[in-house]
C-alpha cells in the first residue's frame, strides 16, 4: 500500500468513527449531566425526550438532584403523569421521603401529580413506609387520590398477599373493587394459575370481599381469552364467593364467539346464575350481529335453556310490535311463565289497541282461560314481566361490591 492510500484510508476510517458518533447521539456521560435533563424536558421528540430523561434518571443521586430539580419546576405544567412517575423512582432510591415532602409543597396545581407519583414510587420501595406517611397527608380528597396511587405502586412490587390483606380491611365499594383490579391485572402478567391461585388464597373470612376478588379475577382472566377462562374457572363455579363468574365470563366470550358461549353456558346446570349469563350473552349478541342471533334462536328447538334469551327478545320487541312479543312469549318451555307472559303483553296490548289484539286472538288459538284473562281487567303489574333485571340493558354492566351477600 503507497503512502497516498494509507493515508486515505484513516481518513475514511476516522470519517465513519465521525458519522457513528453523530448518527449515536449524546454519550451516556453527557446524558447523564443535568444540562442534558433540561435538554430533554425541552425536546418535543418523545422518543429523543425519554431517551434523555430516562438515562439522566439513571443518574441521579444527592449530587446532581438540585440542578434537576431547578430545570423540572418550571416545566410541571407539561410534564406528563408517566414522566413525573420516573422521576420519582429515581428519587426514592436515596430519599422517598424527601422526595414526598417536596410533591407535597408544591403549588396546588401541581401538587396532585407529583403526590401521587412520589407515592406511588415509596410503596414501590417500600409500601409499610409509604402507607405509614400516607396516614400523615391531612387533605382528606389528596390522601384519597394518594391511596389509588400507593395500591398501584405496591401492586407492582409483587407483594400480593400483604396488599390483599390491607385491602379486605378497607370499606366495600366501587373503590376498593377498583384496587382489586390493580392486583388482577398485575398478577395477569405471570399467567392465569396466578391469578386463580390469588382469589382463591383471598381471605375467606370476609365473604363479600372474597367474592369481590374472585369477580376480579375472573373479568381479568375472561378479558384476554374468556374461552380458556371459561375452562379454567368452571369447577369454582359451584362456589359462593364466584356469584358474578358466569356473568362476566358469557359477556367477554360473547363478544368474540356467542355461539360458542351460548352453547357451553347450555350444558351448565340451570340456576339462575346460568339464566342470567344467557341472558346476557345472548343480548350482547344482539347488539353485534342481531339478524344472526334472531335466526339462531329461531332454528334452536325450545328447551328451558333458551327461555332467558327468549325472554330477551320479549323485550326487545315488546312495545313496538306485541304480537311479535306474543309468539316469542309461546316458545317460553315454563307453562307458569309462559302463561303470565302471554298474559301481561296481551292484555296490555288489549286495552290499548282492541282490534288488534282480537284480530291476532281469533288466529292464536289459546287455551281458553288464557284467552279470557288477556280480556280480563288490567293491571299494575302489567307493565313489567316477572324477572326483568334479566331484560333491562343495565343488567350487561360489570357486576360490583353490590352483590347480594353470598349465602
Amino acid at each position: 500500500m503507497n503512502r497516498t492510500l494509507a493515508i486515505a484510508v484513516v481518513l475514511a476510517v476516522a470519517a465513519g468513527v465521525a458519522v457513528g458518533r453523530l448518527g449515536a447521539g449524546p454519550s451516556v456521560s453527557a446524558l447523564a449531566e443535568p444540562s442534558s435533563f433540561r435538554r430533554g424536558l425541552a425536546q418535543a421528540d418523545w422518543l429523543d425526550r425519554t431517551h434523555r430523561l430516562s438515562s439522566f434518571l439513571e443518574q441521579l443521586g444527592p449530587g446532581n438532584l438540585d440542578p434537576a430539580l431547578a430545570a423540572l419546576e418550571p416545566e410541571l405544567a407539561w410534564v406528563t403523569t408517566d414522566e413525573l412517575r420516573l422521576f420519582m423512582l429515581a428519587w426514592s432510591r436515596f430519599d422517598a421521603p424527601g422526595a414526598l415532602a417536596w410533591a407535597l409543597a408544591l403549588p396546588r396545581p401541581f401538587r396532585r401529580n407529583a403526590s401521587g407519583a412520589a407515592i406511588y414510587a415509596w410503596a414501590f420501595r417500600d409500601p409499610d413506609a409509604a402507607r405509614a406517611a400516607l396516614a400523615r397527608v391531612e387533605d382528606p380528597s389528596l390522601r384519597e387520590f394518594m391511596e389509588g396511587r400507593m395500591v398501584a405502586g405496591w401492586a407492582h412490587t409483587g407483594r400480593v398477599r400483604e396488599l390483599t390483606e390491607y385491602l379486605s380491611a378497607l370499606p366495600q365499594g366501587p373503590r376498593r373493587f377498583s384496587f382489586v383490579g390493580m392486583i388482577a391485572w398485575e398478577l395477569s402478567k405471570q399467567g392465569p394459575d396466578a391469578v386463580i391461585e390469588w382469589a382463591e388464597d383471598a381471605p375467606s373470612a370476609f365473604s363479600r370481599f372474597k367474592q369481590a376478588v374472585f369477580l376480579k379475577a375472573s373479568t381479568t382472566l375472561a378479558s384476554s381469552d374468556p374461552a380458556s377462562a371459561a375452562a379454567r374457572l368452571g369447577p369454582f363455579l359451584d362456589r359462593t364467593y364466584a356469584t358474578g363468574t358466569l356473568r362476566v365470563l358469557a359477556r367477554s366470550w360473547a363478544q368474540r364467539d356467542a355461539r360458542a358461549t351460548l352453547a357451553w353456558l347450555r350444558e351448565l346446570p340451570e340456576d339462575p346464575e346460568r339464566n342470567a349469563a344467557v341472558s346476557h350473552a345472548f343480548r350482547v349478541w344482539l347488539s353485534v350481529t342481531p339478524d344472526e342471533a334472531i335466526d339462531w334462536l329461531r332454528r334452536e328447538v325450545p328447551d328451558p335453556s333458551l327461555d332467558p334469551a327468549i325472554r330477551v327478545m320479549v323485550a326487545r320487541v315488546r312495545t313496538r310490535s306485541p304480537a311479535r312479543a306474543l309468539q316469542w312469549s309461546l316458545e317460553l318451555t315454563d307453562p307458569s311463565l309462559r302463561d303470565e307472559f302471554v298474559t301481561r303483553i296481551g292484555r296490555t296490548w288489549y286495552h290499548a289497541h282492541t282490534t288488534a289484539a282480537e284480530n291476532w286472538l281469533a288466529g292464536a288459538q289459546l287455551p281458553e282461560g288464557l284467552e279470557q284473562a288477556i280480556r280480563g281487567p288490567a293491571s299494575a303489574e302489567d307493565a313489567e314481566l316477572p324477572g326483568s333485571e334479566w331484560d333491562d340493558p343495565g343488567a350487561a354492566s360489570e357486576p360490583d361490591e353490590a352483590l347480594p351477600e353470598p349465602p
